[in-house]
Parts: C-alpha cells; structure tokens; sequence
C-alpha cells in the first residue's frame, strides 16, 4: 500500500506514548500543577488539529471536496475546543453545573461534524457502498453499544441511569469509528489510503477514550487521571499526522 512504511507507525507509536508519559508524569507529580497540567492538555489538545484542518482546507484552496470537507472537521474540532472550555471554567472552576449541557451540545455539534466530512469525501469518490461496507457500517456500532451496555449488567439502578444518558454518545462516537473504517476500505490501494488509515488509528484511539469516560462518568466514578484524558489526546495529536500524511500524498 503506498506510503504506509515503519516511519508511519513509529511517528504514531511516538506520539500516542508522549501523551500517556505527560499524563503519567502529571500524576505522579501528586500536585495541583499536575491537575492543571492533565486539564489544560485535555482542553487544549484539540485546537490544533482544528488549525490544521483549517489549513488543510486554504491548502486544497477551499475545493469542492477536500477544501469544504476539512474545513467541517476544523468546525469539528472547534466545537470540541469551546465545549472543552466551558466544562473547564464553567463547570470545573465556577461549578456552574447548568452549563454542562451546553458543553455537552457542542460534543455532539462536533460529533455530527466529523460524520459529514467523511461523508462529503466517501459520496464524491463512490456511489453506492459494497455489502461488506454496508455491513461494517451497521455492525460496527451494534457491537461496541451491545459491549458497552454489557458491562453494566448487574452494577444497579444508578449506574442503569447513566448507561442510557451516555449510550447517547457512545453510539455516535463508535458510528463515527464505523464510517471511518467503510472510508478506509474504499481509498485502499490509493494516494489517499496511508492518511485514512492514520486517520482511522486516531479515531479509534478516541472513540476508546470516549468508552472508557463514558463508563467511569455513568458510574459516577470519573476523575482527570483517567486514562480517557491521554487517549483523547493522542487522537487528536494523531488526527494532525492524517493531514498531514493527506497534503504529503495527494
């Protein structure tokens, strides 16, 4: 496949152990500059991919496919920086509790944005899907919401309570991961096949981080130490590599 060479894979290996190494050294700092260290990462780590998507974007001179889609996954990842935001001086600092769902509109905001710029790519390249990409695309989502509901039999009601309100999220963050993998199938063995694998790496990476906060958070048991924090990190720091990686080979 072309471009797709041990260099990828260790740029991502690299990337994604920095973001648990600066978490794990947060930690074990056991101070609140580690706390504001953890927090001002998670908040901040998606402003550069949205610059980058935006730059992609003026790359591809804002074209009908690639300058329009990039510039809807830069809206993606501004939605997520400002929903970041306000948990962290709205409902972190201030306790402000009332602008949570405000923050939590903007995660789903970005979520229906990522969706349409791989949408906007994969409709302009074919015009129907295979039936093994129907099938991923159904399935995909169908497994991880079965494997994340699984995990709470028998924890009780409470948990029950924060299982459906979460599922919200987890069945849009395991369709996104969905979509990306049908998009990945179709741009195999072309140009543009080493980005969208990258790119798949990153999503999958955060639809993880997504599970493992959506079930400490129904479980009432969330904390910035979770492991969610580098996760979603490294994905973003990923997501970067893919557009790169797209400019590079198209």
């Amino acid at each position: 496949m072309p471009g797709i060479n041990a260099c990828v894979l260790a740029v991502m290996a690299a990337v994604v152990c920095g973001a648990f190494v600066l978490h794990a050294a947060s930690l074990w700092s056991d101070t609140e500059y580690g706390y504001v260290i953890i927090r001002m990462s998670i908040m901040l780590s998606p402003l550069p991919a949205a610059v980058f998507c935006f730059l992609t974007s003026k790359f591809y001179g804002y074209s009908r496919v690639f300058g329009r889609s990039f510039a809807i996954l830069g809206v993606s990842y501004t939605l997520v920086l400002v929903g970041e935001v306000i948990f962290f001086y709205f409902v972190d600092t201030s306790g402000l509790l009332e602008f949570a769902r405000a923050g939590e509109a903007l995660f789903l905001g970005s979520y229906a944005m990522l969706m349409l710029h791989i949408i906007v790519n994969v409709r302009y390249f074919v015009k129907s899907l295979t039936t093994l990409q129907k099938t991923l695309a159904v399935s995909i989502p169908l497994l991880v919401v079965l494997a994340f509901s699984w995990t709470f039999v028998g924890v009780g009601n409470s948990a029950t309570e924060g299982l459906y309100y979460n599922l919200v999220f987890v069945m849009a963050s395991s369709t996104i991961l969905a979509l990306c993998a049908v998009a990945f199938l179709i741009f195999w063995g072309t140009a543009m096949a080493p980005a969208w694998l990258v790119l798949f790496v990153g999503i999958t990476v955060g639809t993880i981080g997504d599970l493992v906060y959506g079930y400490s958070y129904a479980l009432d048991a969330y904390e910035f130490g979770n492991v969610s924090g580098p996760l979603w990190n490294a994905s973003h720091a990923i997501v970067v590599y893919a557009l790169y990686l797209h400019q590079k080979n198209i």
